[in-house]
């Protein structure tokens, strides 16, 4: 018993991190909005987690929007320590799980 508890503890704290910047909407528009440094990785971590976050609720993900920028934290209203080199990738997609 003590290990079904364990595996079920340890079950939902992966099911939780898969998706931890995924923003719910009550509308069924969901958003993610990620820094990085790199356009192509922060844009896949992105997409990774909206896919994760689809899948966990057992649908199919579909785009609404995917905008990615080269910001400085001005542009997006960031704190400053948040960036490298004053310059960094800014990505906000909106999805819908069906």
């Amino acid at each position: 018993m003590k290990n079904l508890s364990a595996l079920a503890l340890l079950l939902l704290a992966v099911s939780c991190s898969s998706a931890p910047d995924v923003r719910p909407g009550a509308d069924g528009i969901h958003s993610i909005s990620l820094l990085g440094e790199d356009v192509k990785d922060t844009e896949g971590a992105a997409h990774k987690q909206a896919r994760a976050y689809c899948t966990k609720l057992g649908k199919t993900i579909e785009y609404l929007s995917d905008d990615t920028v080269k910001a400085t934290p001005t542009e997006v209203s960031m704190e400053k320590s948040l960036f490298k080199d004053n310059e960094s990738v800014a990505t906000d997609i909106k999805f819908k799980c069906n």
